[in-house]
């Protein structure tokens, strides 16, 4: 990092380093922005701005950031490079890194590192059989190093070959036993072809909330007359997919289960005869459990329970939805095209925006907007834009009220399926595990359809089909003389 010459801009530095150290994160935040300003054209001090973000849980202002550095330069020494590539691929700006690790690259020609980096960062773009050829080139430069056999491993996965990725897992494994990232990437695998004792417990070596309120910690124990505490962890679609599972445990005998979850989502839960709270401050409880970890500590096995759907519904509100009037010959479907752009890997996931007209075009359709966000802007005039809910609760009723929904893998996807209602889901070549591989259906939501990619980035093959299912249904209901509602 450059001194810059500057007394004011080693001061600023050391103010922001004795704010971390005090846990004062807006101070350090503030240090470091005034450094920044001083020295622009230094890309580590944007790193310190960048960490200070993520700290607060501000992903999409660390992105900015680094971005802003990587337009402005002074990174392009092989070292500099490499650090900011690698910060950028973190906060989920991987087109820049691919630019500082193939600096490093023409630089270092024989470095192993700025080839497993690229790799890696192909994936995130999509690429895979791009990134591919770099990796095996690292590998060549640097055999056993776990770090690429576990690029590799997620390379072979993101191309679909999922008893390739295990092979390199094993590899990765049998050098570096133990690795929380390896089990969870094994999980991934092992799920994306369907759900297993085997890819459950793997599961269990992510990272797991710890409530800290002197509960136990739950793995199958009898729980007669006790009270449980269930913490929802990740995304929103997360804790409605497993959801589901939450009455197991009545099942097994517990008299109180809590669901500390998503602020959000507590309307919804309750409604749902759940007993919720907001992440923060749980109640003392016997004992608890994380609401992923329930297949695992159930010993679930392959058990999705899609027979049990709906398992989540709002509570009673006759308000109704500020949608357009109904037209006679016509569904009202809602629309989600983007997810959280907080996200690190929704490069791929997301709709580009040059289709939506495309989309807007599909006959027999009234569109109505529940994107949130900047993508909102997005939407071509023609899609009807009411003001969006104001929890998940509300979400849950006008889906109710619509003849269905059209999403990308976001969480109002999962919760469409959790509720039983009607939607076709827009999937990447090789998404999430949960939607599997090739299959039009999944076990987890009966009520939804899957449209794939027939070839990675291929967006439009998706929109076209999409055109061909809506028609498909449209005619259905009009033979079987169904009403439009679902």
């Amino acid at each position: 990092m450059e001194a810059g010459g500057s007394g004011g801009l080693a001061a600023r530095l050391l103010a922001g380093q004795q704010a971390m150290a005090a846990g004062d994160l807006r101070g350090a935040l503030a240090a470091f922005t005034a450094a920044w300003d001083a020295a622009p054209g230094d890309p580590g001090v944007a790193q310190l701005v960048a960490n200070i973000h993520r700290l607060q849980g501000d992903t999409v202002a660390a992105r900015a950031v680094l971005r802003d550095a990587a337009q402005r330069g002074g990174w392009e020494a092989p070292a500099a490079a490499h650090q900011l590539g690698t910060a950028l691929l973190e906060v989920g700006a991987p087109r820049e890194a691919a630019r500082c690790f193939e600096v490093v690259r023409r630089q270092r020609p024989r470095d192993p590192a700025p080839l497993g980096a690229l790799a890696a960062t192909q994936r995130v773009l999509g690429n895979p059989e791009a990134g591919w050829p770099l990796v095996r080139r690292a590998l060549t430069l640097a055999p056993n190093t776990p770090a690429f056999l576990f690029t590799a491993a997620q390379l072979r996965h993101a191309m679909g070959d999922l008893p390739g990725a295990l092979a390199w897992l094993d590899r990765c494994e049998a050098i570096r036993p133990g690795h929380g990232p390896t089990q969870v990437q094994r999980a991934h695998t092992l799920l994306m072809g369907g759900a297993s004792s085997a890819a459950w417990r793997a599961f269990e070596a992510r990272p797991l909330p710890d409530p800290e309120t002197g509960a136990r910690p739950w793995q199958g124990e009898p729980l007669a007359g006790a009270s449980i505490l269930v913490t929802a962890e990740q995304g929103a679609g997360d804790q409605f997919q497993f959801a589901r599972f939450l009455p197991a445990l009545r099942e097994r005998g517990a008299e109180r289960v809590l669901v500390e979850c998503h602020a959000d989502a507590v309307t919804l839960f309750r409604g749902s005869g759940h007993e919720a709270v907001p992440r923060g401050a749980p109640p003392r409880t016997d004992w608890h459990v994380p609401l992923l970890s329930l297949p695992h500590r159930l010993q679930l096995g392959a058990a999705a329970w899609g027979e049990r759907i709906p398992y989540l519904t709002p509570p009673p509100d006759d308000t109704p939805a500020p949608f357009p009037p109904r037209q006679p010959g016509r569904w009202r479907l809602g629309v989600v095209w983007a997810g959280n752009p907080a996200f690190v890997e929704g490069t791929t996931r997301d709709l580009p925006p040059a289709q939506l007209p495309e989309l807007a075009a599909l006959p027999q359709v009234d569109w109505v907007v529940l994107q949130h966000g900047s993508a909102r802007e997005e939407a071509p005039p023609s899609m009807a834009r009411p003001p969006l809910p104001r929890d998940w609760a509300e979400t849950a009723r006008w889906l109710r009220q619509l003849d269905g929904l059209v999403t990308t893998d976001t969480g109002i996807a999962n919760l469409a399926g959790a509720l039983g209602v009607r939607a076709w889901v827009l999937l990447q070549h090789v998404p999430d595990w949960r939607w599997g591989l090739t299959a039009p259906r999944t076990a987890w939501y009966p009520t939804l359809r899957l449209l794939r990619q027939p070839r990675p980035g291929d967006w439009g093959a998706v929109v076209r089909a999409l055109g061909v299912a809506l028609a498909d249904a449209m005619d259905t209901a009009a033979h079987d003389g169904t009403p439009d509602a679902p």
